[in-house]
C-alpha cells in the first residue's frame, strides 16, 4: 500500500512553468513530477553536492529509488486534488456521457478531490455528485471551482480557505471562485548590439491565499549506504523553496513556502488491475507492449522538451521525450526509467559534459477494473 507524506507549497509571487511550447506566453497550474526531480538535482548542484552519488539508485539497471513523488497538484486549505482519469468511462455511466447537456462542462474538468477519488476506487460511479449544469442552481452533493475546473463534494466545501464564500442558500457561486489566476506580464529585452529594446509577455499564475500546490512522497528507502536520503532531500527542498522552481526566477517567480503534512495511503494496483498515475511516465522498452498493447489501457502522450545549460556553457536543446500524462490508467504496475536529455553530437567535442536526467518513473495508485466495460486507447 503506498503511503504519501504530502508537501504543501505557497508561492510567494507567480509561478512559471512551461507548457512545452517555444513561447513564455503559457503557464501550467501544476508542476510535472519530471519537473520536480530536475529542479532537486539542479538544486543539489549548486549546493556543491554529489549529484552522482544521489541520481545512483533513480538511473540503475533496474532503477531502485529511494523514494519517488508525484507531480505538484492544486490544493485549496485541506483540500487536495488530482488529475481527472483520461477514461471517463470509468467515472460515469452512459447515461452522463452520452447527454449531450454535460459535452462541455466535462471537457472543462481537469481536477477532482480526494473524496471523489476514494469513491471512484471503490468503483462507485460518480453521476450523482456531480455540480449542477445550471451555474446558478445550488448543488445537491457536488460542487465546482475555477469555472468548472475542479470538483468536490459538497461535504468538502468546508475544507476550502476561509476567504473563500460560503453563504447558505449561494453555494453556487463558488464556481465563479479561482485557486489560481494566469497573468501576463510585460518583459523587455535589449539588443546587446544595437541598444533597441523590445517587448515580450511571460505568463505567471497566482494562487488565491490558502491555496497553491501539493505533491506526495512515497518512501522507500531512507538512507543506502552512508547517504541519508531524508536529509538530502529536505535541504533540497529548503533551498528549492529559496531559488525558486520552474522559469523566469530572476523576476521574482517560483518562490515558495512549504509545510510537511500528515501520511495518507491508497491501495496499490492489483495483480491483472489498472495502474492510476500520479506522475508523468516514461515506460522501460520491456514495458512497451504489455501496458500500450492492452485493450484496457487508457492514456495521453505529451512531447516533453526545452532547453538545458550548464555552468560556463551556452544553453542547448534537450532531447525531446514522449511522456504518458497523469489521470492515466494503466494495466499491471509500470515503473518507467530515467532518461539521459542531453544532446548528442557528430563531434563528440561538442557533447554535453554531464548527464542531465529527466525522472519518468511511475507513481501510481490501484484503480479497479470493472468487468464489462470496454476500455479507450490514448
Amino acid at each position: 500500500m503506498p503511503k504519501l507524506t504530502p508537501y504543501y507549497l505557497t508561492f510567494r509571487s507567480g509561478l512559471h512553468v512551461g507548457k512545452g511550447a517555444e513561447s513564455l506566453e503559457g503557464s501550467r497550474e501544476s508542476v510535472p513530477a519530471d519537473t520536480l526531480f530536475a529542479a532537486m538535482l539542479d538544486v543539489l548542484y549548486h549546493l556543491g553536492g554529489d549529484v552522482d552519488t544521489f541520481a545512483k539508485p533513480f538511473t540503475s539497471q533496474p532503477p531502485d529509488p529511494p523514494f519517488l513523488h508525484t507531480s505538484a497538484f492544486p490544493f485549496a486549505c485541506r483540500v487536495r486534488f488530482f488529475p481527472l482519469p483520461v477514461d471517463l468511462r470509468r467515472l460515469f455511466t452512459s447515461q452522463v456521457l452520452d447527454d449531450f447537456n454535460w459535452n462541455k462542462p466535462l471537457k472543462r474538468l481537469r481536477y477532482f478531490s480526494e473524496g471523489l477519488l476514494r469513491k471512484a476506487l471503490t468503483g462507485e460511479k460518480l453521476d450523482e455528485w456531480l455540480f449542477p449544469i445550471d451555474e446558478h442552481a445550488e448543488p445537491e452533493n457536488g460542487a465546482a471551482l475555477q469555472g468548472g475546473t475542479l470538483w468536490l463534494t459538497k461535504e468538502e466545501i468546508d475544507d476550502l480557505p476561509h476567504n473563500f464564500h460560503r453563504c447558505p442558500g449561494r453555494l453556487h457561486s463558488l464556481r465563479r471562485l479561482n485557486l489560481w489566476r494566469s497573468q501576463s506580464v510585460p518583459r523587455v529585452t535589449v539588443n546587446r548590439i544595437s541598444s533597441a529594446s523590445s517587448i515580450y509577455y511571460a505568463q505567471r499564475v497566482i494562487f488565491t491565499k490558502g491555496c497553491g500546490l501539493w505533491f506526495g512522497v512515497e518512501w522507500r528507502e531512507a538512507q543506502i549506504g552512508n547517504f541519508s536520503y531524508t536529509d538530502a532531500f529536505e535541504k533540497i527542498l529548503k533551498s528549492l523553496s529559496e531559488s525558486g522552481l520552474g522559469g523566469e526566477r530572476t523576476a521574482g517567480y517560483g518562490g515558495f513556502n512549504y509545510q510537511k503534512g500528515g501520511d495518507f495511503s491508497f491501495s496499490d494496483p492489483a495483480s491483472g488491475g489498472l495502474a492510476y498515475l500520479l506522475s508523468r511516465y516514461h515506460p522501460k522498452e520491456t514495458e512497451i507492449a504489455p501496458v500500450f498493447k492492452d485493450e484496457r489501457a487508457a492514456y495521453r502522450l505529451e512531447a516533453v522538451g526545452g532547453w538545458l545549460r550548464t555552468p560556463g556553457g551556452a544553453a542547448q536543446r534537450r532531447k525531446r521525450l514522449w511522456l504518458v500524462t497523469e489521470g492515466s490508467l494503466l494495466p499491471g504496475a509500470p515503473a518507467g526509467d530515467v532518461s539521459d536529455v542531453r544532446p548528442k553530437y557528430q563531434n563528440s567535442t561538442g557533447d554535453f559534459p554531464h548527464p542531465v536526467y529527466r525522472s519518468g518513473l511511475a507513481v501510481t495508485i490501484g484503480w479497479p477494473n470493472t468487468q464489462g466495460e470496454e476500455a479507450q486507447h490514448g
